[in-house]
């Protein structure tokens, strides 16, 4: 594929024209291309939550540099093709609808490229915000691009969109620890082991009946 094709539907996706999903979708030279925008989107959206570690004064600066932005992108991408697995497993045996995973990928491709946004999630106040905001719009362009990429009723396109989410979500959250942060961006506010020791405390605040 013309790398040129792939800007000039980046700059028009940028202006909201949602025509290139379907473009994309019916590429049969646009695969590589899709996934290699999709591993760039994550790598960018990557360095925010690289940048924000480093803003809170995180010592081993290179072990986050391997871990969180390489690592955790890589992690990010291999996962968003899990989410897409996931959603066309459901959509072709359990509603039974005929899909093309390749096609999935392809239409889904540009979906991550909001993901871009999350450079913003280094800037204190708003980072936590951003993060969410951003994965917000990831969730429903996603929706958009497997409604695109199959004929089939939007509920069941829905059920199987947040599904292949809460499979990404809860992958990337379990391998975003206290010492090894291997996810990118918004799921490196929470690690598990935090989340765990805050409910516990939690939890042991509550006063108890005599």
């Amino acid at each position: 594929m013309d790398p040129n094709v792939i800007v000039d539907r980046l700059m028009r996706f940028v202006r909201l024209d949602t025509g290139v999903f379907e473009e994309m979708r019916d590429d049969a030279t646009g695969t590589i291309p899709a996934l290699i925008v999709a591993a760039i989107s994550f790598l960018l959206s990557g360095i925010g939550g690289y940048l924000w570690w480093l803003i809170q004064g995180y010592q081993d600066k290179g072990k986050l540099f391997a871990e969180s932005l390489i690592l955790g992108s890589v992690f990010g991408w291999l996962l968003w093709l899990a989410w897409v697995g996931v959603a066309f497993l459901l959509l072709a045996n359990v509603f039974h609808y005929t899909v093309d995973m390749q096609r999935m990928i392809r239409s889904c491709s540009f979906a991550t490229v909001p993901l871009v946004l999350g450079l913003l999630m280094f800037i204190p106040g708003i980072n936590l915000g951003v993060g969410i905001a951003v994965f917000g719009l990831f969730f429903l362009l996603m929706d958009i691009g497997i409604q695109v990429s199959v004929d089939a009723q939007p509920g069941h396109v829905i059920a199987a969109t947040f599904l292949g989410f809460v499979v990404f979500c809860f992958a990337l959250s379990l391998l975003a620890t206290r010492d090894d942060p291997l996810a990118p961006n918004v799921f490196l506010f929470r690690p598990p082991a935090t989340a765990w020791a805050d409910l516990a405390s939690a939890v042991g605040r509550i006063p108890r009946l005599r």
